[in-house]
């Protein structure tokens, strides 16, 4: 191979070239007419730019492009598995290959195109007044075939000698901006047995060797081949991948924290009155710093301004120019970004995590220990007010004290009693404590994550997000409310709008490098069901990251069956009076001071995990709240979920054991399956049905008829309901 060559043309009388200027993409394209194959090296294009050549230059059978940028490739695929299918299928048929050249920025722009019959005339041919140089050819030598050593024979010395055109020049693949620019090139006229053919192609191939991984989406490839999933399920999976800038921002916010952390003393989370600061003592919390100059780093280091605030400075050396501009928008508080160097204040770093996120920073504390694997330890931290909290504190001696945080929990919840219409409020006050008990967990997730990570478990369906729906009056705003200030000590009410919720958005809030629930208020199943981040949103943590869990709070019932799968499914199925004196009472309840979480987060972080035999993942914090109960020696209420409420309290159960007393629903045993069958006039209500039913017993929708293909597992859903025998197995 070589990295460049002498071309003298006055040897090869077969071949002409001629410098031309292109000025518009229309007249570079002609070129591209008729061919049957291209080889490419650009530094910019597209993967819509590829699709769309195919689909104008329908004789190209076969396309190779080296792409000469290495920013990530594939993050032009992100949010786009319809391109990723297509360009995976014309690689498949051996009709496309893309090349990164991952280690070298390439700028060279080299085009070699080969025809089928002789190309048409295109010295003459300028539809755009292009200016030419001509550059004569007037003398000749032997017309012999002089072949590249480096060209494989199947590439182009098997087929039929072709007439060729190669450019060189400053065009890139791609019509981008032609607007605004003018290219020139050299256009070599040739056929691929000529030798100026031969160097040419020697050329392309070294380029091609800046390539270390192979040919783009091999990867996708193989999994496609080593999956049993759907094409398009795999494919969406794949176009969800994480971005390394994401990663390298969740590393930096991760510093950022740890520096907080170590450098600010640490206070106790109070509730009550007990958590008045005076104003002294504010200021001593704020300018305090742990250590002295003489275990100062010097790319991490602390720095006193003049007005005592502690500042943090923190070396970006080695983080890429994306990571970096990625946290431009500190700047906008008490904080400097100049160059690879970050000042702030802890309380810019907080406010502008809460602003850019919408949740604040609350994690597990981790360490590692004689530079041993990440463990986590014993503190739950709350990044708030330009301090770090430390959630969790031991009963107070008074257990009355106990009796009446319980008292008051239970308080929320009676008001379905005095203010809502249901038919059954036991099952409502079940689901809106199931969602409570899940609002307490959700912090310690990442902990969970990291004991089933040992194990091998599907951490995106053992570590579920919530999906509550309801009416519109169903009371789950006022709840979003009341747990959010439960866990943030009233410092947290609003829950995320869910117009600003997409797949960026979701992706974005695994480098944000928090725990604190993300609960999302007012949002279509249509717009979750569109989620698919979540097939895989646990795929590429670690231990040192903290992922937050999600909440979503909709007038929809259930979403798709994947979502369903690592999710836990709430129904506040009540309609509360719109009241001046309901409404005064709840805001009353949400701004009433409660430590119950505090002694909740303190238990959960002194137990022990263990593995168990179902996939109850509130299991613990269930645990924990009937031993407050215990201790103040408070009886538990009736309706308190003591298992997963939505199996205690099923509702889509209780429409089942009604629909199967109707007397134009038939039912046929056939031993592998079930097959229910509904009558013409409910045809459309077989959608709703199926989704009851947990996913394990996999029912499918046949016309008027549904399929139950786990019949044991969905009578083991079912239980006994009352009503007359079927047939074979089914209920009597």
């Amino acid at each position: 191979m070589s990295e460049k060559f002498s071309v003298s043309l006055d040897e090869d009388p077969e071949s002409s070239a001629e410098v031309e200027l292109f000025k518009s993409y229309s007249r570079f394209e002609t070129y591209f007419e008729d061919a049957v194959r291209m080889r490419v090296v650009t530094y910019c294009d597209s993967p819509e730019f590829i699709i769309e050549l195919f689909d104008r230059v329908n004789t190209l059978e076969k396309l190779e492009v080296v792409v000469g940028d290495i920013e990530d490739y594939r993050e032009r695929l992100i949010d786009k598995p319809d391109l990723a299918d297509r360009l995976e299928q014309l690689k498949r048929n051996k009709k496309l290959i893309i090349y990164l050249c991952e280690t070298k920025e390439v700028h060279s722009k080299l085009y070699l195109i080969e025809y089928n019959s002789a190309n048409q005339d295109l010295s003459t041919a300028d539809d755009s007044g292009s200016p030419q140089q001509t550059i004569d050819q007037s003398s000749s030598s032997s017309g012999g075939t002089t072949t590249s050593s480096s060209e494989q024979p199947d590439d182009y010395q098997s087929k039929r000698i072709r007439p060729a055109t190669a450019i060189i020049g400053s065009p890139n693949l791609s019509s981008n901006a032609w607007t605004r620019q003018a290219n020139a090139g050299t256009v070599f006229r040739t056929t691929t047995d000529s030798w100026l053919w031969g160097d040419l192609v020697d050329f392309y191939n070294e380029h091609r060797s800046y390539n270390n991984d192979g040919p783009f989406l091999d990867d996708l490839t193989k999994r496609l081949e080593e999956s049993t999933d759907e094409r398009s399920d795999v494919i969406s999976l794949y176009t969800e991948g994480a971005l390394k800038t994401r990663n390298e921002v969740s590393e930096i916010h991760g510093r950022l924290d740890d520096r907080i952390e170590s450098e600010v003393e640490e206070v106790n989370l109070v509730i009550g009155d007990d958590a008045e600061v005076s104003v002294d003592a504010a200021s001593e919390l704020e300018s305090s710093a742990k250590g002295s100059d003489d275990n100062v780093n010097t790319n991490d280091e602390i720095d006193e301004s003049p007005d005592s605030k502690t500042r943090i400075n923190l070396s970006l050396l080695g983080h890429s120019d994306d990571a970096i501009d990625s946290l431009s928008q500190v700047t906008n508080y008490d904080a400097s970004l100049v160059g690879e160097s970050l000042t702030a204040t802890p309380q810019a770093v907080q406010q502008y995590k809460q602003d850019i996120y919408e949740v604040p920073t609350l994690r597990v504390n981790r360490e590692e220990i004689d530079d041993g694997p990440v463990e986590f330890g014993d503190s739950l931290t709350f990044h708030a007010d330009g301090r770090v909290y430390q959630i969790g504190s031991e009963l107070p001696d008074d257990l009355t004290v106990v009796d009446t945080a319980l008292a008051n929990l239970e308080e929320y919840f009676q008001t379905v009693d005095r203010y809502g219409n249901c038919n059954d409020p036991d099952a409502v006050k079940a689901h809106m404590a199931e969602g409570l008990l899940w609002m307490f967990w959700a912090p310690f997730a990442n902990r969970d994550a990291a004991f089933y990570d040992d194990f091998g478990i599907d951490l995106d369906k053992a570590l579920p997000n919530l999906y509550i729906y309801g009416e519109s009056d169903a009371g789950k705003g006022t709840f979003c409310r009341f747990a959010l200030s439960l866990i943030s000590a009233g410092r947290v009410y609003s829950p995320v709008d869910a117009d600003e919720v997409g797949k960026r958005k979701v992706r974005a809030m695994r480098s944000a490098n928090t725990a604190f629930p993300v609960v999302v208020d007012d949002i279509t199943k249509q717009s979750v069901n569109r989620l698919d981040t979540f097939r895989n949103y646990w795929d590429k943590w670690t231990p040192e990251a903290s992922y937050p869990l999600f909440a979503f709070i909709s007038n929809d019932k259930r979403p798709d069956e994947w979502f369903r799968n690592r999710s836990k499914i709430l129904h506040f199925n009540v309609n509360f009076d719109t009241s001046y004196k309901g409404e005064a009472e709840v805001n009353r309840l949400i701004e009433q001071d409660n430590p119950v979480f505090l002694w909740i987060a303190q238990r959960l972080l002194n137990r022990d995990l263990t593995l168990s035999n179902d996939a109850d993942a509130l299991r613990a914090v269930r645990s924990v709240v009937i031993e407050l109960y215990e201790v103040a020696g408070r009886d538990i209420p009736n309706w308190f979920p003591q298992r997963p409420a939505e199996k205690e309290y099923d509702a889509g159960r209780d429409r089942w054991f009604d629909l199967l007393k109707r007397e134009d629903i038939t039912t046929e045993d056939q031993g592998d399956r079930f097959r229910v069958s509904f009558p013409e006039d409910m045809a459309t209500d077989t959608c709703a049905y199926a989704r009851d039913p947990p996913t394990i017993a996999r029912l499918e929708r046949r016309g008027r008829d549904l399929l139950i293909k786990s019949p044991d597992e969905f009578l083991n859903w079912l239980g006994e309901p009352p009503g007359r025998r079927r047939a074979g197995r089914w209920i009597e």
